[in-house]
């Protein structure tokens, strides 16, 4: 449906803000903003085709060093997919503003073991055909202070939690079953800490990037979050734009649930194309 997702390194983010932002420094300063700098509300709705990196490690009631799998490379989960996206912000007062992100990423697929793998106190052996599959539910709100008061800037910092709904299943295709086992799932928030850097160089364009960032313990997890996108927007109508973003997520945490102890780490990046509106 779209071309395949551009991969940038976390590294690289801040010199390519400077590089777009750099590009229309000379535009003219009486010019109008876009809306996406003084409208209350604003909210984006698209496609997100991200590449998907997943690691799942189930460890067993015997003890012992378990061996996670490779979902991506072992059994083709994780190549490139469209999952519906949404953003959305509402400016209240001066200052602040609350922003949310939702996606839900679930895939399966049925594959020929070319190794053995290991899912909690089974083996499955080479040669095997399975049904496996991962998802991740992400719903993010995120309370920012804006640090800049010039109309064609905003930069700001905040705080914001990330509630993820994350599992994964390997299920042997034969008479034979692993029952409860076969699947595992965990749910619960992270906290984060985050920046935002927007800029609008006429009332048509707008460009932008943010950045969330935490490692904690909190509920099922244990570990590090990051959650980055960097874009540009513009509006064609009064109320109406389109856009693109780069938009990457990355979670690397050790589970601890009822029905999942183990590790998950996990990394979306690709890009969203989305309509907004503004009111």
């Amino acid at each position: 449906m779209f071309a395949c997702p551009i991969r940038v390194a976390p590294a690289n983010i801040a010199l390519l803000l400077c590089c777009l932002f750099g590009e229309f420094a000379q535009a003219d300063e009486a010019v109008a903003v876009h809306p996406f700098l003084t409208d209350k509300f604003n909210i984006q709705l698209g496609i997100y085709s991200p590449q998907k990196d997943i690691f799942v490690r189930v460890d067993g009631s015997l003890g012992g060093e378990n061996i996670g799998i490779d979902f991506d490379e072992s059994l083709g989960v994780g190549k490139s997919d469209e999952i519906f996206a949404a953003e959305f912000v509402w400016r209240f007062g001066e200052k602040w503003s609350l922003r949310s992100q939702y996606f839900d990423a679930a895939e399966q697929k049925s594959a020929v073991l070319t190794e053995d793998i290991e899912w909690g106190d089974i083996v499955i052996q080479e040669g095997s055909s399975v049904t496996a599959g991962t998802n991740l539910t992400l719903s993010r709100l995120f309370f920012g202070r804006s640090l800049d008061s010039s109309p064609k800037y905003d930069y700001g910092l905040g705080l914001g939690i990330h509630w993820l709904d994350t599992g994964a299943f390997v299920k042997l295709d034969s008479i034979i079953s692993f029952g409860e086992t076969s699947a595992v799932s965990a749910s619960g928030p992270l906290p984060n800490i985050g920046t935002w850097f927007y800029y609008s160089p006429s009332a048509k364009w707008f460009l932008g990037g943010r950045l969330d960032w935490f490692k904690a313990s909190v509920g099922d997890y244990a570990g590090s979050i990051m959650n980055i996108a960097l874009g540009v927007n513009y509006q064609f109508m009064e109320h109406l734009g389109a856009g693109v973003n780069y938009q990457e997520f990355e979670l690397n945490a050790d589970i601890d649930s009822d029905s999942w102890r183990g590790r998950l780490n996990t990394d979306f990046a690709g890009l969203f194309f989305y309509l907004s509106g503004n009111w």
